[in-house]
């Protein structure tokens, strides 16, 4: 297999996102079980539900918020982020360019996937209305209930649409944290904030979308990217609207423009990549 600069970042997401969908189960149940468990959001869900745990594992929920095929690369709690941030940016010492690249990478958070579906499950990002990338949750959904209720998941063009889910929260087996720590600690840094064994995501059982136009407005910001094998630039990374179809174009362009493409060995977006053995499933998830 290629040596991409982030490999141990990539396989331990992979195993991640495998682990969420391992643990789905399709489960049917019913409105009356969500009035306390009603959330407004992913930040709402993150601090009055699983900070405050007024939500525990196996229970029940229903989030209002915006539903992506677009998820978070290395899923995390959000309210860490400003932490994590000031621990890459306000540290005495030095480090060589490459190390700083990767674990800038990391801390940035908001760095995204779109990968399909899998083994008849697919993995969407949950987000507030106005989302995002680094401030969401991961979610889990068979495939063939998500086009159901949404056709054109699939679409190239589709990037998300407010949405009323149900479903149940579950953890899965979290790897990144510990990768990160090991870098952030081979550079002289305490990164204390990522030290979790399991991540929550959502096992969705039911999808209600909203009819009227106003309702139905949102938005979804974050950070296309490719991964290269080169030392000097090993992430092409760009920021914009997924939302904003002009944008996003432009983003994907500067990427696949860029005089390190043909370096280029994992792309982010499964269903616009250039050839499929550029593809995050293909190369971490198989």
């Amino acid at each position: 297999m290629f040596e991409v600069i982030g490999k141990p970042l990539f396989e331990a997401a992979a195993q991640t996102f495998v682990g969420a969908i391992a643990g789905y189960t399709f489960e049917k149940m019913k409105d009356h079980f969500y009035r306390d468990n009603t959330f407004d959001g992913a930040f709402d869900l993150w601090e009055r539900g699983i900070h405050h745990n007024t939500i525990s594992r196996g229970d029940s929920l229903a989030f209002d918020g915006l539903l992506s095929p677009y998820v978070q690369l290395f899923p995390r709690d959000p309210y860490n982020n400003a932490t994590r941030w000031n621990s890459l940016y306000n540290f005495e010492g030095k480090i060589s360019s490459q190390e700083f690249s990767k674990l800038e990478f990391y801390a940035g958070s908001d760095e995204t996937i779109r990968t399909g579906s899998l083994n008849g499950e697919t993995l969407v990002g949950l987000y507030n209305r106005y989302g995002y990338i680094g401030e969401g949750m991961l979610g889990v959904i068979s495939t063939s209930y998500l086009l159901k209720r949404l056709p054109d998941f699939f679409s190239p063009s589709f990037w998300g649409c407010r949405a009323r889910i149900t479903g149940t929260l579950s953890y899965c087996p979290a790897q990144h944290g510990f990768v990160a720590q090991s870098m952030f600690a081979k550079a002289g840094l305490n990164l204390e904030t990522d030290q979790y064994r399991e991540i929550p995501y959502i096992k969705i059982n039911s999808i209600k979308l909203f009819n009227r136009d106003r309702d139905r407005i949102s938005s979804l910001l974050g950070s296309p990217w490719a991964a290269t094998d080169k030392k000097e630039e090993p992430y092409l990374v760009q920021y914009g609207y997924f939302s904003n179809a002009t944008e996003l174009s432009a983003c994907n362009n500067k990427i696949v423009t860029s005089p390190s493409w043909d370096s280029v060995k994992v792309f982010y977006d499964t269903l616009t990549a250039p050839s499929p053995s550029l593809t995050f499933s293909k190369n971490f998830i198989g």
